[in-house]
């Protein structure tokens, strides 16, 4: 983890961030869900919304996923749900990816640590660190060997049909301020 927090800016520099905005274009998938416009608020130590508007598709409402320190909720058009209000190991989750949104404070988010056997990714050699997270959340983190750089989070959560992942991963990092940021983010 240090290798990491030493490559994107080092600890000093990430203790100065304390919010980020951004914004994209959504890809989807199968065709489905891509041109939409993103926007990607953040504020330390655990807030974070993620807003993808659809304004070429009249009709269609934004998919919003957002986790406001205490609630989250997602709203996601053309579902049965529509939208809703996360619970438990759901919350959990959202919680996670807000504090980890932050880096500087991965080593405080995260309890628990251990490695694993070093894995490839995208034919990058990766190390292999696995830690514990809000509630029963356990996140899998693979960072590439050569430039200490997050590839890929895998965070596993406890369901009634058993572990479910949700898998992001990061590539594309660029200079902000000193600190390097992903500006490539793939989640599913």
């Amino acid at each position: 983890l240090d290798r990491y927090l030493q490559a994107i800016g080092g600890t000093q520099r990430l203790a100065g961030l304390t919010s980020i905005t951004a914004t994209g274009t959504s890809v989807g998938f199968g065709g489905f869900g891509g041109g939409g416009a993103v926007q990607f608020y953040a504020k330390a130590p655990d807030q974070r919304t993620t807003i993808i508007e659809f304004k070429d598709a009249p009709g269609r409402d934004a998919s919003t996923r957002a986790f406001d320190g205490k609630t989250g909720w997602i709203k996601t058009p053309l579902t049965v749900l529509g939208e809703y209000q996360l619970s438990g190991n759901e919350l959990d989750g959202a919680k996670l990816d807000a504090q980890l949104t932050f880096p500087g404070q991965i080593k405080q988010v995260l309890t628990n640590l251990r490695t694993l056997q070093p894995a490839t990714i995208d034919d990058k050699a990766c190390d292999t660190v696995q830690g514990t997270g809000p509630g029963r959340v356990f996140v899998t983190m693979y960072f590439d060997q050569q430039t200490g750089y997050l590839v890929r989070s895998v965070r596993y959560t406890a369901s009634p049909i058993g572990r479910m992942p949700t898998q992001v991963d990061y590539a594309d990092y660029r200079d902000v301020d000193g600190v390097k940021i992903p500006f490539k983010y793939t989640f599913a």
